[in-house]
């Protein structure tokens, strides 16, 4: 007759010293803390007499010698994706599409965007992306010094570009603020959003986009200086306010 095989019974399992408890709980606190610190975060949103002005009041139906006017010239959109979807998710708190004329029948195209947050995933769509997602074949892409800015303010660092269609083609100059820079490429743009986001922030940003549609490309580099005028009119007519929004 084999002998029963007992087992006491299990006592209880040891745990941590009590020094191991309170360092690993307070890892964890610390871990809590910089989550907390460095989830980046909008300033409140303003009110008031402090509330963002409207893009459509602020800028002025007739600037220098252009008019407003309607127009069958249909506008890339500012808020699409790479497959030229238009984007569900509005990146923008505010956007204007406008097409103004001279006395001449010459027309520039203006589109401008403001929104209060960007982060890695959200943010100002650079233009060269928004048009070649719906067709455009974007012919050249050239830093550019605008010169668009008040005397004693900073440059505008932006883009010139020339984009052709099975349509149309167009000599586009634009400019995108984002947060306390000028944004000439998307390695920038995720950079500085970073930086910021390491901080704590959110930044704001804007994009302004001329331009103008041309008969061939080789005429691009006759109509920037045109497109180019009218931004600085476009800026000089805007309110400090509406100023403030777009440039630095």
């Amino acid at each position: 007759m084999s002998a029963a095989i007992t087992t006491a019974p299990a006592g209880p399992r040891p745990g941590l010293p009590w020094r191991s408890s309170l360092a690993v709980f307070l890892l964890m606190l610390l871990a809590a803390a910089a989550a907390w610190m460095l989830t980046p975060r909008a300033p409140p949103a303003p009110s008031g007499a402090d509330a963002l002005p409207r893009l459509e009041v602020a800028v002025p139906t007739v600037i220098g010698e252009w008019q407003l006017v309607p127009s069958l010239q249909e506008q890339v959109d500012l808020a699409v994706d790479g497959d030229g979807e238009r984007l569900i998710s509005q990146p923008y708190d505010q956007t204007l599409l406008r097409t103004y004329q001279n006395a001449r029948g010459e027309q520039i195209l203006l589109a401008v965007a403001y929104t209060r947050q960007q982060s890695q995933e959200i943010k100002v769509h650079r233009p060269e992306v928004c048009y070649t997602a719906v067709g455009f074949e974007v012919l050249s892409l050239d830093p550019a010094r605008l010169d668009v800015a008040a005397a004693g303010t900073p440059p505008v660092d932006g883009m010139r570009m020339v984009a052709r269609s099975v349509h149309h083609t167009e000599a586009v100059s634009y400019w995108i603020r984002m947060g306390s820079i000028y944004s000439q490429n998307a390695v920038d743009t995720r950079l500085h959003l970073l930086a910021e986001g390491l901080q704590g922030r959110l930044r704001d940003g804007a994009l302004v986009r001329a331009s103008r549609v041309i008969a061939d490309p080789a005429e691009a580099q006759a109509a920037y200086p045109q497109v180019e005028g009218f931004l600085a009119e476009f800026a000089a007519a805007l309110t400090p306010e509406a100023r403030a929004l777009l440039l630095l």
